[in-house]
C-alpha cells in the first residue's frame, strides 16, 4: 500500500513521504545542469594531469581565468573532457544544493560491482555530518555505496556486501579506492 503523503517515508529516512521518495519534482524546470561558474574539479581537489601540469591541491589548473576553463575548446580529452561531475549527471540524484563549489565537495560516480557508486571527494572541506547523513539514507534507499575521506581517513558506506568486499579488501592491504 502506497503511504500518504504526511506518512513517514518507507525508506527510513525519518522524513515524510513527500518530503523524501514522494517528493514531486517539476518538469517545465527540470534540465541538464551545467558547469557554469564552478570549476572545482580544476582547482586541484582531483588530481590529475593537464597538458604536462600536475594538478594538486595548492596548485589549480593554470588555464582556470575568472570562474571558467580558458583553454575550453582545446582542452584534452583526458582528464578534461572524459571527467563529469556526478551533479551535472542528466540522472543526478543530487540536489542543486550539492553544486560543488556549493557544497566544498565533488561528488564523483565510480563503479562497484558493475553498479554505480560514489566518491565524495573534498573541495575545500570534509564531508559535512549533514551530507554524510544524506548520502548514507541515499546509500540505504538505493544500494548504492560511497567513499569519503575525513581528516585524511578513507571510509566507505553501503550495503553488507560492499561492506565484506571492503574488509576483505583491507585484509590484503589494497586501498578501498
Amino acid at each position: 500500500m502506497k503511504p500518504g503523503r504526511n506518512d513517514p517515508c518507507s525508506c527510513g529516512s525519518g522524513e515524510k513521504y513527500k518530503k523524501c521518495c514522494g517528493k514531486v519534482i517539476p518538469l517545465a524546470a527540470a534540465g541538464p545542469r551545467e558547469c557554469g561558474n564552478c570549476t572545482a574539479c580544476c582547482e586541484g581537489w582531483l588530481e590529475c594531469t593537464v597538458l604536462g601540469q600536475e594538478i594538486v591541491p595548492g596548485s589549480p589548473c593554470r588555464y582556470i581565468h575568472e570562474g571558467h576553463c580558458g583553454n575550453y575548446e582545446q582542452r584534452p580529452v583526458s582528464p578534461c573532457r572524459d571527467f563529469v561531475c556526478a551533479w551535472v549527471l542528466a540522472d543526478s540524484p543530487f540536489p542543486d544544493s550539492f553544486r560543488p563549489n556549493q557544497l566544498g565537495v565533488i561528488i564523483v560516480r565510480i563503479s562497484w560491482r558493475d553498479q554505480p557508486a560514489y566518491l565524495l571527494r573534498s573541495a575545500g572541506r570534509d564531508p559535512s555530518a549533514e551530507l554524510l547523513e544524506w548520502m548514507q539514507r541515499f546509500s540505504i534507499r538505493t544500494g548504492r555505496p560511497f567513499f569519503y575521506e575525513i581528516a585524511g581517513e578513507k571510509l566507505g558506506f553501503g550495503p553488507p556486501l560492499f561492506q565484506q568486499d571492503m574488509l576483505k579488501r583491507a585484509q590484503r592491504g589494497e586501498p578501498m579506492w
